[in-house]
């Protein structure tokens, strides 16, 4: 009995089907990178809110990075088959011919996920030191709004005070809302600016901030005047060397006292709405009235059951605690602290080690 032609291509076709050579990378990078952003996106806001009901809690904020994915594929494909025939000589109705053909693949995936708590003294010192002015300065220069990124990082400008909590409220002056209003303009209008003066090293270089007074618009004149009469700045001088302090040493400087990571996200945890059932046990502290006449830069809501579509929630306490999605100004300092966080990171990174993962 012999096979026929029809039925040997059939059996070559489906083995080489089954152990033909396929590149899975590719496919695996498109799966992949999407999701793995995702979940480092998704869990960075998660840890940044829960430290900020912590803080409301007066409890000790904890951070964990994730420094490395690695992400490893085992492809295997099995492929067996069998031919059998019976032969009766002298009845060749009932003579059979049959074949079988096995496979199996499998995919296996083994990420591996570093993860790093950051506990060291150099990450305390950035989050506890203040922010240089400089890097508020540049997020401004960059195009940020300097109404927002000064009230959210900075406690005072050449004496004019932000509100602040330092235990208990403590209200700022009221001319500083105004201030930053008329920072916000002149940034709009392109006529202040900002240069680095290196003089004989980096460490000597000094941050300039230039108000231009001539040939502007009339009325932006006049709101320049108004600035520079607020923070006390001198009329003869048109650049000012950025210092940080309360007040400046010369009437060429512009002192400005920045916040730290750790009084920022104290700062917005005021907005925190701690339920009543906290506030009555001592779970946490009565703060009394921290409300002003501006909006919160960050308001996180909690309840009993958690949101369908909350922008990030956490639980604590036996309760959510979450950000509504259609919150704009929360989401916003959200981003300006991620933002903020790497701009005080000053710890010396190694490079990490190119890897190449085989993949099939």
């Amino acid at each position: 009995m012999k096979l026929s032609l029809n039925c040997k291509f059939m059996i070559g076709a489906a083995l080489m089907a089954i152990t033909g050579c396929q590149h899975i990378g590719p496919r695996t990078i498109v799966d992949d990178r999407i999701p793995y952003n995702d979940a480092i996106s998704t869990s960075w806001k998660q840890q940044t809110l829960l430290n900020i009901v912590r803080l409301r809690y007066m409890d000790v904020p904890e951070f964990v990075d994730v420094p490395s994915i690695v992400s490893g594929y085992e492809h295997s494909r099995i492929a067996s088959g069998g031919l059998g025939a019976e032969v009766f000589p002298r009845n060749s109705v009932s003579n059979l011919l049959g074949f079988n053909l096995n496979g199996s693949r499998s995919m296996v995936d083994r990420p591996t996920i570093s993860y790093a708590p950051q506990t060291g003294s150099e990450f305390t010192r950035n989050l506890t030191n203040p922010l240089p002015p400089v890097s508020i300065l540049n997020l401004i220069e960059s195009g940020y709004p300097a109404d927002v990124v000064m009230d959210l990082a900075v406690e005072s400008i050449n004496g004019v005070r932000n509100r602040s909590f330092t235990g208990s409220m403590q209200p700022g002056d009221p001319e500083f809302p105004r201030v930053l209003e008329l920072m916000k303009k002149a940034q709009a209008s392109g006529y202040v600016s900002l240069r680095l003066v290196t003089a004989d090293g980096p460490d000597d270089s000094d941050v300039v901030l230039t108000i231009r007074d001539r040939d502007i618009p009339a009325e932006l004149a006049i709101e320049l005047t108004e600035l520079r009469e607020i923070l006390r700045l001198d009329r003869a001088q048109e650049s000012f060397k950025v210092v940080f302090g309360m007040l400046p040493a010369a009437s060429d400087e512009l002192a400005i006292r920045t916040r730290s990571i750790l009084r920022i996200l104290t700062f917005l945890a005021l907005n925190v709405q701690v339920p009543e059932c906290h506030l009555a046990d001592g779970r946490a502290p009565d703060l009394g009235d921290t409300s002003s006449a501006v909006q919160p830069q960050m308001t996180v809501l909690s309840g009993c059951e958690l949101p369908a579509d909350a922008y990030a929630a956490v639980r604590y306490q036996g309760h959510y605690f979450w950000i509504d999605q259609r919150d704009l100004p929360s989401k916003r300092s959200m981003n300006y602290l991620k933002l903020l966080l790497a701009l005080a990171d000053t710890e010396r990174k190694e490079s990490a080690p190119a890897l190449t993962i085989r993949a099939n």
